[in-house]
């Protein structure tokens, strides 16, 4: 991994890195991975306060700093790192941050690094317009989450070369949660199916109220629905749980201690996340890894991570009678549940697809074959 003379010099540049979010989980993931490849790597993040990452603790070779969503200091900051540092490699961790990106780096071709881009999912499904196809056109490798995502760029940006795509998926590290679980709370008495999201109105793709809709379907009158999030779609999710007549089954977690949720996930009936738009969904990880049977919906990234029949079910998106009949199935079929987390926790662990061991072979490469892809 090292070029001649020294360590690889990394320059990563994030939206944010210390909050809670599919995103923000893969950013951590990849400075975990940089740590791991020993490289030396600098970090900035728009919108991480410096008060949040001196609690993190300090690690050899990385530095991470946040400008509380100053986007004129972060501007600043980037143009000075470019200029005064010779970086090998600089890594966009999404695609509003690229066109900065090379605006600095390519006037500079003798000490131009090589470019990059981490495409995650919304961000990139849509309204790549010409000011974004030429700065993709100075990248030298795009690493998607899913296929979907590849599938969506290349239909945008049609005279891209498809090699400069890389299938790139997330992962969760075999030790996530290890000591919040060792303090964790005792299970909750009642049997219950469980969704962890952002409960935001422009997020009604994550396919709550149909999960609503479902749990007053189902035979079974003593099951309650879980739902840990935030968001300000609370009071309409509150009136379709009341309309549904379930509104004393449904109870909706905010602030919750990682001991407790992944108490959450190892006692629920289902972990169920029918969305329409999930780029990756790092959460049907972490629901595997604590042993939670995944529903989720069959769309987009989600189709790479739920493999149906094998680690979960899927259901069409919106259709609250398929995802009634998913959990009827995971309640009267322990043979079927049982083999679904079996072989959901071994896509997480050891060396399964979705491990940070994989993820770290994966960073490797990735940074190996940039810079023979630019020769």
């Amino acid at each position: 991994m090292s070029p001649p003379g020294g360590t690889l010099r990394v320059l990563c540049l994030f939206t944010q890195v210390y909050a809670n979010g599919g995103i923000q989980r893969f950013n951590q993931t990849l400075l975990n991975a940089c740590e791991t490849l020993h490289l030396q790597c600098d970090a900035l993040s728009l919108n991480d306060t410096q008060n949040s990452i001196a609690q993190r603790p300090k690690r050899p070779g990385l530095s991470v700093f946040g400008f509380s969503g100053d986007r004129i200091g972060f501007t600043l900051a980037v143009v000075r790192a470019l200029l005064r540092h010779r970086y090998d490699r600089v890594i966009v961790g999404h695609i509003n941050l690229l066109t900065l990106c090379v605006m600095v780096a390519t006037p500079l071709p003798w000490r131009r690094p090589i470019v990059l881009l981490v495409a995650h999912g919304i961000e990139v499904w849509s309204g790549i317009g010409w000011r974004r196809r030429l700065a993709l056109s100075h990248v030298d490798r795009i690493l998607c989450v899913s296929r979907y995502t590849r599938q969506r760029i290349l239909e945008q940006v049609q005279d891209l070369a498809a090699q400069r795509l890389e299938l790139f998926p997330n992962a969760i590290a075999d030790t996530w949660g290890v000591a919040a679980a060792a303090t964790a709370a005792s299970p909750p008495a009642r049997r219950f199916i469980l969704s962890v999201t952002r409960l935001e109105r422009s997020d009604r793709y994550k396919g709550i109220v149909p999960v609503i809709e479902s749990l007053s379907m189902l035979d079974d009158a003593t099951m309650h629905y879980c739902i840990v999030g935030q968001g300000n779609d609370l009071d309409f999710l509150q009136q379709v749980a009341g309309r549904c007549g379930v509104r004393d089954r449904v109870h909706f977690l905010d602030r919750m201690s990682d001991a407790d949720l992944i108490e959450l996930y190892r006692q629920c009936t289902a972990f169920v996340l029918p969305s329409a738009n999930e780029g990756f969904g790092i959460v049907f990880l972490e629901a595997m890894y604590f042993g939670a049977p995944v529903i989720a919906a069959a769309e987009k990234g989600a189709l790479d991570v739920v493999q149906d029949q094998e680690t979960g079910l899927l259901v069409r998106f919106g259709d609250a009678v398929a995802i009634k009949n998913a959990i009827e199935r995971l309640q009267g079929e322990p043979e079927l549940r049982d083999r679904l987390r079996t072989a959901g926790r071994a896509s997480v662990t050891n060396r399964g697809e979705f491990t940070f061991t994989r993820f770290t072979e994966r960073c490797a490469q990735a940074l190996e074959l940039a810079e023979s892809g630019r020769a």
